[in-house]
């Protein structure tokens, strides 16, 4: 397999998979911003994870019934003059909005408040920040679906004109993250913010779900907190927050699957001082204290494990 890429220079160091026998086939050191976790073969370029969340694509087919309903519903309110349904069921708080406005004015943005949400899915997130009084934008590649509410981007414009642009769980589906950083820091005014989440790669052997923090199809790129802080140094911005107890409680069961940070533009950012060092120890860890049926899966012949693999990858995740 050749090396994956994080933006523009190679990566410096790989482990074999002979280090991590399970189903890690490659654990990648960039010589500039830290580690990268990409699955063997099966593991998709830029192309074909195109076609892969195209509007013709797998990803768009498998939720094309929910895509139909969700836009025909809007049609309707929107005909009728109504604004969409938003917010949390009755009786539940948005945990999500809660958290991210002790630190942004989620509940009162400033007059011509901007929002970028890049991945936006079917709008949900926009339609919440647009009853508050933001102006909405948003990008998606498998579903016009949201746009017959919000603004529709091609990528992200690096015209410092938004408050706040969200990349919520998107970074794990690219294969240059470091790319899609750059775009989104340039996107954000003066003071603006940046939240993303991602799946969290140096808690596994506490969460001991690695399909989650890597498939093959769409989660290609693994982070530890060190990585994902490297390469916001390296496009200018700081975490200032990080979003842990509440949210886990409230949406993965108490369970640390997900790293979700605020980050904003700083003069200095810090590179960490070993990148590489989180993620090695959670796979050993991982290696070391998995279940028995991952350990007869090394076991099988390497044409065995591949079908396995190539079986699982046609999956919808």
């Amino acid at each position: 397999m050749s090396c994956m890429r994080v933006g523009t220079a190679p990566c410096a160091r790989r482990f074999s998979h002979r280090e991590y026998p399970r189903r890690t086939a490659g654990l990648f050191r960039h010589g500039l911003c830290g580690v990268r976790i990409a699955l063997h073969q099966s593991t998709p370029n830029r192309e074909e994870l195109n076609r892969y969340y195209s509007t013709e694509g797998p990803w768009a087919s498998a939720h094309e019934e929910r895509t139909k309903w969700i836009d025909a519903k809007n049609r309707r309110r929107l005909e009728k003059g109504q604004p969409p349904k938003v917010g949390a069921r009755r009786g539940v708080p948005d945990v999500l909005l809660d958290e991210l406005a002790s630190h942004l004015p989620i509940y009162a943005p400033p007059a011509g408040a901007r929002v970028l949400d890049v991945g936006c899915g079917d709008g949900k997130l926009l339609d919440r920040l647009s009853a508050l009084g933001w102006q909405t934008y948003g990008i998606e590649l498998s579903s016009p679906v949201a746009f017959v509410r919000h603004h529709r981007l091609s990528s992200p414009p690096e015209d410092r004109s938004f408050d706040l642009v969200i990349l919520h769980h998107v970074l794990e589906h690219v294969v240059e993250p470091l790319h899609l950083l750059r775009q989104a820091a340039g996107s954000l005014r003066d003071g603006g913010a940046l939240f993303l989440s991602v799946p969290r790669l140096d808690t596994l052997p506490v969460h001991r779900d690695y399909r989650y923090c890597l498939n093959g199809r769409t989660h290609v790129v693994g982070f530890s907190e060190t990585c994902l802080r490297g390469l916001l140094a390296r496009v200018g911005l700081t975490p200032t927050a990080r979003l842990d107890d509440r949210l886990d409680a409230a949406l993965t069961e108490g369970k640390p699957l997900r790293l979700r940070l605020v980050a904003r533009r700083t003069a200095t950012p810090k590179l960490p001082a070993a990148p590489l060092a989180p993620a090695k120890r959670a796979l050993e860890a991982y290696a070391r204290t998995g279940d028995l049926a991952l350990r007869m899966r090394a076991l099988l012949p390497v044409r065995v494990r591949a079908a396995l693999m190539n079986r699982a990858k046609k999956v919808p995740h």
